[in-house]
């Protein structure tokens, strides 16, 4: 819910995208490495190594994410990152010990069809751009990567630690990013509550999955993230101008979302 939250947050805000996710990264990342640090916790290099990985893929994943936002609809973005289960399962399962079967790759195909339906169904929104949609792809690679490299890292690290020292290394990406495409670092006058607003929302959220990372299954993580489409979709109708869903839209996402939860439903029995 959090994390759903947050993409409307990101929308509304119209920081431009690198310049929210560098700001987003080094304010959280001061948050809990000092957290952790008055927790007891001391930075050692192996903690760092562990930490760099899913740190560099989360700050280009938010990058890609905060822009996409910016120019396509909430729906499209939000959905096209929920795949995410489909690629953890085609691209990364053998890696932690599960099976494919033929019928959980033909789940994967029925949720493409439906992430189809809602990109052809917001055409011809004032919101939708290809642009967009195609830098939503490009934060669905990241976020796939970064989960995996997450699940990783959590079995040296723990969870406030991981996310502060990850947190230092997305922040270090995103600055000669930010300079660079966007021209300034300066989110704007009286912007910075927005900022903070994504530091305690999805911020949080992200804080829980790295916790249930060394608890739960990768696959069944992904999971947890089914929900946040459609609390984004749902609040960015309500809340924002041009994000009106249609009928056809609907039926894609309930035909992802069906799809999806019947795959990981089956590699949870």
């Amino acid at each position: 819910t959090l994390m759903g939250i947050g993409s409307v947050v990101a929308k509304a805000s119209d920081i431009a995208g690198p310049v929210l996710a560098f700001h987003r990264a080094w304010l959280a990342a001061v948050l809990y490495v000092g957290l952790f640090l008055a927790l007891g916790g001391r930075i050692a290099r192996p903690a760092l190594r562990a930490a760099a990985p899913g740190g560099i893929f989360f700050g280009v994943q938010l990058a890609f994410f905060f822009s996409a936002i910016q120019l396509t609809t909430v729906a499209n973005a939000t959905m096209l990152l929920a795949l995410q289960p489909v690629a953890i399962l085609l691209f990364f399962s053998k890696q932690f010990g599960e099976v494919v079967t033929g019928r959980e790759i033909a789940l994967s195909g029925v949720a493409l069809g439906g992430v189809g339906l809602v990109v052809f169904g917001s055409t011809d929104s004032p919101s939708w751009s290809l642009r967009g949609d195609l830098l939503a792809l490009g934060a669905l690679a990241c976020w796939t990567l970064y989960f995996v490299n997450s699940k990783k890292a959590r079995r040296s690290t723990g969870a406030v630690e991981y996310q502060g020292l990850s947190l230092i290394f997305s922040s270090l990406i995103m600055l000669p990013v930010a300079a660079l495409f966007s021209g300034t670092l300066d989110p704007g006058p009286g912007t910075w509550w927005w900022v903070l607003a994504m530091v305690a929302t999805p911020g949080t959220g992200h804080l829980l999955l790295n916790w249930a990372h060394a608890r739960v299954p990768l696959t069944m993580v992904s999971l947890l993230t089914l929900f946040s489409p459609v609390v984004s979709v749902g609040v960015a109708g309500m809340v924002l101008d041009g994000e009106s869903v249609n009928a056809l839209q609907v039926i894609g996402m309930a035909v992802v979302l069906g799809a999806l939860a019947l795959l990981v439903r089956r590699k949870a029995s």
